[in-house]
């Protein structure tokens, strides 16, 4: 919840500018202030939001449900008759996002898929206009060579804490035990960067968030 990597008087002029949630989501808000759940954070919400306005997505896969925040938030974009599949590995969380999502009338728009990942994405099929991935940070090269068939050219992949803390930009700023994942994360990032069936920027809000448009199959 902490994770901004941009400066605090930044950070707060956009929590004060940009426009708050209400209802459910707001309520998953505060229990997530409050218990220590990551969800994205406001300024992301609102960035996502703008580009799932342009997109209008009909399939969306995301990877990390946690308490089911931003698969109820994306609920409201998508297109009539679509559907959200979103996987979470613990227990808890699946739990908690189940009866959110129940609580909010979404079970027709939102399918959870408990186990990991991992597994999982390997079981997907069909065609999907969104992968959003917050999850193992680590894995996100292999989610996104799994799961580049299915997801249909014009389609987007955005991830999540890509800049992780702002470690990525400086050894100075990571301790040694944050290593590999820093490394991969970078080899990642260079991955997408230069992929030639991709175009990805990287954007600099929240914890790090980059976009990328499949181009080709």
């Amino acid at each position: 919840m902490t994770d901004n990597i941009n400066y605090n008087h930044i950070v707060d002029y956009l929590n004060k500018t940009l426009p708050d949630t209400k209802g459910k989501l707001w309520e998953m808000e505060q229990y997530a202030h409050e218990n220590n759940v990551p969800i994205i954070q406001k300024e992301v919400r609102c960035f996502l939001g703008t580009l799932l306005r342009l997109k209008n997505p009909k399939t969306i896969v995301e990877l990390g449900t946690a308490i089911g925040y931003s698969s109820l938030f994306f609920s409201d974009y998508i297109q009539d008759g679509g559907k959200i599949i979103t996987h979470e590995r613990e227990q808890d969380y699946y739990d908690i996002a189940m009866a959110n999502i129940k609580a909010a009338g979404k079970e027709d728009k939102i399918q959870i898929v408990f186990g990991d990942a991992f597994e999982n994405v390997k079981k997907l099929n069909g065609s999907y206009d969104m992968i959003f991935m917050d999850a193992n940070k680590s894995m996100y090269r292999y989610y996104l060579d799994t799961l580049f068939p299915y997801l249909k050219v014009g389609g987007i992949i955005v991830c999540d804490n890509i800049l992780y803390k702002g470690m990525i930009s400086n050894d100075d700023l990571a301790p040694r035990k944050q290593n590999t994942i820093i490394s991969n994360i970078r080899g990642f990032l260079d991955y997408i960067s230069h992929h030639p069936k991709l175009e990805t920027s990287i954007i600099p809000i929240g914890d790090g968030v980059s976009v990328s448009v499949k181009l080709s199959d």
